[in-house]
Order: C-alpha cells, then sequence, then structure tokens
C-alpha cells in the first residue's frame, strides 16, 4: 500500500501537467503557430539559396586563381527556333512519313 504522502504528491503531479495543458491551449493559437512555422521554413529556404549564390560566385572568382584555368561554368546553349511539324513536312516530306510510320517490333525469338 503506498503511502498518502506519494498519493498526494501523485495528484499534484497530474494537476501540474494538468494546468500546464490548459495554459498552453489558453496563450497558444494554432494558426499563429503555423504561419511563424512557414515563415520560418521560407527565411531559411532564402537563405540557403543566397548562400549557395554567394558560394558558386566565390568559387568561380577563386578558381582561376588556383588553378590557372577558367572555371567549368555550365555554358548555355542558343536555343534553335522549334519548326512545327507541319514546316517540317514541307521542307523533307519524306521524312515527315518516315515520322507518322509505326516500326513493326517482331517477337520470332527462337
Amino acid at each position: 500500500m503506498s503511502k498518502r504522502t506519494d498519493l498526494v504528491a501523485e495528484q499534484l503531479h497530474k494537476l501540474a501537467a494538468d494546468l500546464e495543458g490548459l495554459w498552453i491551449a489558453a496563450t497558444h493559437d494554432p494558426k499563429k503557430e503555423a504561419r511563424r512555422e512557414r515563415a520560418w521554413m521560407v527565411f531559411s529556404g532564402a537563405l540557403a539559396a543566397a548562400a549557395a549564390v554567394a558560394a558558386r560566385r566565390a568559387v568561380s572568382k577563386v578558381w582561376p586563381i588556383l588553378t590557372g584555368e577558367e572555371p567549368p561554368v555550365a555554358r548555355v546553349r542558343q536555343a534553335r527556333p522549334a519548326q512545327p511539324a507541319r514546316e517540317a513536312a514541307e521542307e523533307d516530306p519524306a521524312a515527315a512519313d518516315e515520322e507518322r510510320v509505326p516500326t513493326a517490333v517482331s517477337s520470332a525469338d527462337g
């Protein structure tokens, strides 16, 4: 059998936990906290993107000093204007026919 003081202490701990939960429920707004979390995610994402851009710029400036070469950056290819299928067919009718004809697949593996 437990002592009376142990029982009172246990009930006081339960009461304290209940009061703490009540205080949190009364003073915290879930919508406000969700907004703060979203704002934090946006801020941290923007900071990460800015850090990545700054790091890339810094490395591209240091690379020629260290290696004596131009930094190996991705070059942007000049895009050729896409020709519609109708214009391509007018230029080369045989190529247009080949594109439309499906190829037959034989399954005669013996």
